[in-house]
């Protein structure tokens, strides 16, 4: 009768045992301790099949369309990605009202993002084509006209969304920062502007003194 018992119990827990390896589709089977699995707390966006009101059993509702984040107004921005939004942003946007940057961060900013690409100075001349021989930029120089009389909206419109070959940049600039590389890049490109008027005077000055 023991080892008829014994057979019983062994055969039991082998049907129990292959029968965990069965597939039940979405039933997961017996779970033994249920609350690691299911939080005794809310957990966002958690998927536990226990709430009826909310898609796919969330805990937390997806925000509503339209809303903003406490503290992220400034991320709000009504122009699209094409180029009537572009044209748009040149023609309405402009830095914030009482913008600063005197603690330089626009061109820490401009050196660990810009720079690589489009050079200290705003020359096309960054690490990106100094190793690559072949890869030209397409884009201009920051003492080129076309950058010194760029709108700032559309460079700031440009950072959010990419443009051609430069990408977006939205992802590692915060609003504020934009404005900061922006701030930094029209120094730039007011420096390449008086570099070459300075070397022509220089220049007029030096062929006086020769012919003198």
């Amino acid at each position: 009768m023991k080892k008829v018992n014994q057979i019983l119990l062994s055969a039991t827990l082998a049907s129990a045992l292959l029968g965990g390896c069965v597939s039940r589709g979405n039933d997961p089977g017996w779970e033994y301790a249920p609350d690691m699995y299911y939080s005794k707390g809310y957990e966002p966006y958690s998927q536990a099949d226990s709430s009826a009101l909310n898609p796919y059993g969330m805990s937390m509702r997806t925000p509503a369309v339209g809303s903003v984040a406490m503290g992220k107004s400034d991320y709000v921005y009504p122009y699209e990605n094409n180029g009537a939004g572009y044209e748009l942003a040149g023609a309405e946007l402009t830095m914030p009202e009482g913008f600063s940057d005197a603690d330089g961060r626009g061109q820490y900013l401009y050196d660990i993002y810009c720079a690589p690409c489009h050079g200290a100075k705003g020359n096309n001349d960054g690490a990106v084509f100094q190793k690559a021989a072949n890869l030209k930029p397409a884009w201009k120089g920051y003492s080129d006209p076309y950058i010194q009389t760029l709108p700032v909206g559309k460079i700031y419109h440009t950072l959010t969304y990419g443009k051609n070959n430069m990408g977006s940049h939205a992802s590692v600039l915060a609003p504020l920062d934009r404005w900061k590389v922006i701030n930094y890049v029209k120094q730039l490109s007011m420096q390449s502007a008086a570099a070459p008027a300075a070397s022509a005077t220089e220049n007029a000055a030096s062929e006086m003194e020769t012919a003198n």
